[in-house]
């Protein structure tokens, strides 16, 4: 599995690369021991995630960029990471994290035929989808792909996964 991801993070490196390194992110509000690693416009509000590899956390801000109206500060234990699977024709990732009922799944893909890109936001209540919404442009991050940087992270920390499509997790995993 480790070599899948790798491969994955070489692509989204090479897509970073071509599509241009994006603008500063909207809401630049990442503490000095953190990075951003996902951050668009969607609409007037921005959704941000910011890595703090030293502390194994993420955290997720939603709102406007001068006060986000939701800050959510996760263990990487509790959040849910999908990286891509290797198949298809879109390169894609995924992040949710949890509060209770709820979950934010915050998402990037490329789509290596068309060679579009897209990210976005999806609020759900159980399994119920309460919205989906499309970030406006690209994702504005230090690259467009930095959600493998947390893919990479975790892997680095010890998760892993048994199969293709299922989720990163801690202990001990198939090789």
């Amino acid at each position: 599995m480790r070599s899948m991801s790798r491969l994955a993070h070489m692509l989204f490196s090479c897509v970073g690369v071509f599509a241009g390194m994006a603008a500063l992110p909207a809401f630049a509000t990442c503490a000095g021991n953190q990075s951003t690693v996902f951050s668009c416009e969607i609409g007037v509000k921005t959704v941000e995630l910011c890595l703090t590899p030293d502390e194994s956390k993420l955290t997720y801000r939603f709102g406007a960029s001068t006060a986000p109206e939701l800050e959510l500060t996760r263990a990487f234990g509790d959040i849910t990471m999908r990286p891509w699977n290797g198949i298809g024709r879109a390169i894609w990732e995924e992040v949710t994290i949890h509060k209770g009922q709820f979950s934010y799944a915050v998402f990037q893909s490329f789509d290596k035929t068309d060679q579009v890109m897209s990210a976005g936001l999806s609020v759900h209540r159980g399994e119920q989808v309460l919205a989906s919404l499309s970030c406006d442009g690209e994702p504005k991050a230090q690259g467009v792909f930095e959600l493998d940087t947390v893919t990479q992270t975790m892997m680095d920390q010890g998760f892993c996964r048994d199969g293709t499509s299922d989720p990163l997790g801690q202990g001990a995993c198939a090789e």
